[in-house]
């Protein structure tokens, strides 16, 4: 089985980041495989730095960045594993997530990304959505990857570098259409992670932000029509949308409680 690093960015998570790094343990453990977690805070002052100081399996580094690709880019750099994928603090590996993505790069060495399903945690809700088999041109249509079920080759970043950093939202996506062309994908039709959706995460805060964002990297590609239709919806009425979907869920969520 090959080893693995992981790189968490962190910025003023600890209220996530106990749970983050227990599901890394967990999932090396049900794997037995080497992981080289990396946790790349920026610098918190709620009680992170606490949590990293009673976790010895853990590497970290706690100071200022230019933001969360920035961290993303700097773990990377000090990656060892043969392995590698980012995993922000509120976000969750499945237990046999690096045991499935271990098995699909040891079955095929000419792989260089293993991707798969993943959950979406929201008030208490775990939905699953499918990734579905990789093909060039859906990933031009729109990101249908869950960026923390995403794991590659460090060969990968050797030859094309590392995320954009001055992109804060898209940096996954743009990272996807710039190795796509010349790289070979699998897809694992199993959850091999779980995403919060939770009022404080920086993409539904910034939902107009980010789909501009998104829309001014995908035409750098030469994609135009699709984004800028979707940034515009967002700005008009799907920021509205999401709140509204969001609110119900919460009201959903608070009615199974009781």
């Amino acid at each position: 089985m090959p080893t693995f690093s992981v790189v968490t960015p962190s910025l003023d998570q600890g209220l996530f980041l106990g749970e983050c790094l227990a599901s890394v343990r967990d999932a090396a453990s049900r794997a037995n495989v080497e992981v080289q977690h990396i946790v790349m805070d920026g610098g918190s002052s709620d009680g992170t730095v606490e949590i990293l100081k009673n976790r010895p399996d853990v590497e970290w580094v706690s100071a200022p960045d230019r933001g969360q690709t920035d961290a993303i880019n700097k773990g990377l750099a000090l990656a060892r594993g043969e392995i590698v994928s980012y995993l922000c603090a509120d976000d969750l590996l499945e237990v046999d997530s690096l045991r499935l993505v271990g098995e699909a790069f040891s079955a095929d060495e000419k792989i260089d990304v293993v991707y798969g399903d993943a959950f979406f945690l929201e008030a208490g809700w775990k939905r699953r959505k499918s990734a579905g088999e990789f093909s060039v041109s859906r990933l031009r249509r729109g990101n249908f990857l869950f960026q923390p079920a995403v794991f590659w080759r460090r060969r990968v970043i050797e030859r094309f570098g590392n995320f954009q950093a001055e992109l804060r939202f898209c940096m996954d996506h743009e990272y996807w259409l710039r190795i796509c062309g010349d790289t070979a994908w699998h897809y694992i039709p199993e959850p091999l992670a779980s995403s919060r959706l939770h009022p404080d995460a920086k993409t539904w805060k910034q939902l107009v932000p980010a789909w501009d964002e998104a829309r001014r990297m995908q035409a750098v590609y030469g994609i135009y029509w699709r984004p800028l239709r979707d940034a515009w919806w967002m700005r008009i009425a799907g920021c509205h949308f999401y709140r509204i979907k969001r609110n119900m869920i919460a009201m959903m969520a608070r009615r199974r409680s009781v």
